[in-house]
């Protein structure tokens, strides 16, 4: 049966979703260099919010963030997103200033960009998507999923040839945020994007807000998937990810190879439930 690979997200959407991202760097240094060891794909680190709460309530540099962790972890990319034409905010930004960022992502260390639009207008994209090759950030593109009469797997079969032909991404993902996605779904979604992605990496990433993303996961790498989007059990589930330690354990049992070192995922978590506790933070 196939390897699968993991993205982390813990340090991004993990306290994003279940700590109002008030995860501050001095909780995330002092484990860096184990989960470098532990075997993820990549570690998502930076989305816009984050620079906002790093500025407005931690009062502390988000560039310095990602230096310190960029050294920390040398072999392990560490990743960050883009949200169309807008970073910080939803107010449009000009092109130059996006192209600035994405430089200044490089420079400070991350080495991997997830860049999308929500409505999958792929003409907001291309620059950035062109900016970030040229920095030699792998650049995945993902496909928002969402829950509506016009959201079809016919929509999604269009907007995944488009994105091919026009950004030439990477790596694809399924994005589903709000946690809406369900097995059904799943199993006509998955196999629509895959067929027209082909060789292409192809990940997954839902959060837990109505129970099923864990099921949807593993669903998906049964139909192609290559990489699922996981956090570790301290801030996983509930509006955030499933856990690396729940999806590991039953892909192996699926008999599936997931590449992940089990004792380092041990000692990780264990330094999350302790911060837990010491930020009086909820588990």
């Amino acid at each position: 049966m196939a390897e699968i690979t993991f993205v982390d997200t813990t340090l991004r959407d993990g306290h994003q979703s279940l700590w109002a991202t008030r995860m501050s760097t001095a909780h995330m240094l002092p484990i860096a260099p184990i989960l470098d060891e532990a075997g993820f794909y990549a570690v998502d680190l930076m989305g816009t919010v984050q620079f906002d709460a790093c500025i407005r309530y931690l009062r502390e540099n988000p560039w310095e963030r990602i230096r310190l962790l960029a050294k920390a972890m040398p072999k392990t990319p560490l990743s960050g997103l883009i949200r169309s034409k807008s970073l910080t905010s939803f107010n449009i930004v000009p092109d130059s200033v996006i192209a600035l960022w994405i430089q200044r992502c490089a420079a400070n260390g991350l080495r991997r960009l997830m860049i999308f639009d929500a409505l999958h207008d792929w003409n907001n994209l291309v620059n950035s998507v062109k900016i970030a090759e040229a920095e030699g950030i792998e650049v995945v593109v993902p496909l928002v999923y969402s829950l509506s009469p016009v959201h079809t797997d016919e929509f999604y079969a269009q907007k995944t040839k488009e994105m091919i032909e026009r950004l030439k991404p990477d790596r694809v993902m399924i994005k589903d945020s709000i946690g809406l996605l369900t097995v059904d779904r799943t199993r006509t979604l998955v196999p629509v994007v895959k067929n027209l992605i082909g060789q292409l990496p192809f990940e997954m990433h839902s959060h837990c807000t109505t129970g099923l993303a864990p099921l949807c996961c593993l669903e998906s790498v049964k139909l192609g998937v290559d990489t699922i989007h996981t956090c570790f059990s301290p801030l996983a589930n509930g509006p955030s990810h499933p856990s690396i330690e729940n999806m590991s354990r039953n892909l192996r049992r699926l008999g599936h190879s997931p590449r992940i070192d089990d004792q380092a995922v041990e000692t990780i978590s264990a330094h999350f439930h302790y911060v837990a506790r010491r930020e009086g933070k909820p588990i």
